[in-house]
């Protein structure tokens, strides 16, 4: 059962992050169709989303659409504009409710859009060990579906990151942020839970672009210290009073 678990989790991103090595300019079309995938196995098989799940992997398709201009600021425009209808389709019943839920795409395109000005991060470890945060606290509060697609976003973002550090591979890593805002959103609407443990994990991407002059084993083993203090700290708030037995 764990085994299987896993290997319907892992399996199609970790493929997808070793086809976008070698097709860098579609390493985020190979992210979304590993994403659907997942979605596909866990959730059942989809072509048009219908439920809010569904529209994640269109995060990273819209990614992929956006890097496709020869204009990196025309692209921010396009992946702001491609982020607002994914927002607004995916959480058409609850958008106009809860107006909160722009921010979170607020924040991914303006880290885009400070990353394009100031510079990217190296690796995207940050972001790696961001999904396996929310996975492990969406797991524990009571979605495993949700909680399986976070860990197939930190599987596609973990094997870039290794891959960058092992072999110079060097894939834009800041368009992550829509993936993770939209999966925020997921977690505090359907899932329930708390914003307080879902909103500190921006630190992880944050920290890892401020740390981006250090050397990597310096940069990792902070980021890996911080996200096993903030994990901690989120799972012990979520952490259910009963038996999950």
């Amino acid at each position: 059962m764990g085994a299987a678990l896993l290997l319907q989790t892992l399996a199609a991103p970790l493929g997808a992050a070793l086809l976008s090595w070698r097709w860098p300019r579609l390493g985020y079309l190979w992210g979304a169709l590993a994403l659907w995938l997942v979605g596909a196995l866990v959730g059942g098989t989809y072509l048009l989303p219908v439920k809010a799940w569904q529209w994640l992997p269109l995060t990273l398709a819209a990614v992929a659409l956006a890097s496709q201009l020869p204009n990196r600021w025309l692209g921010l425009g396009l992946f702001a504009l491609l982020g607002a209808l994914i927002w607004w389709l995916g959480f058409a019943s609850l958008i106009q409710g809860v107006p909160e839920l722009w921010a979170a795409l607020l924040a991914a395109v303006l880290w885009l859009g400070w990353t394009h000005h100031h510079g990217d991060s190296r690796e995207g470890l940050g972001f790696t060990l961001a999904f396996i945060w929310l996975a492990l606290v969406i797991g524990i509060d009571g979605s495993l579906l949700i909680a399986q697609l976070a860990g197939a976003l930190a599987a596609f973002a973990g094997l870039r990151a290794l891959l960058t550090s092992l072999t110079g591979f060097k894939g834009p890593v800041a368009p992550l942020g829509l993936a993770l805002a939209f999966m925020q959103m997921l977690a505090w609407q359907y899932v329930e839970v708390p914003l307080l443990a879902l909103l500190p994990v921006w630190l992880l991407p944050v920290l890892e672009w401020l740390l981006r002059s250090r050397s990597l084993p310096v940069r990792w083993a902070l980021l890996i210290a911080l996200a096993a203090v903030g994990t901690g700290l989120s799972l012990w708030f979520v952490w259910p009073e009963a038996s999950l037995y």
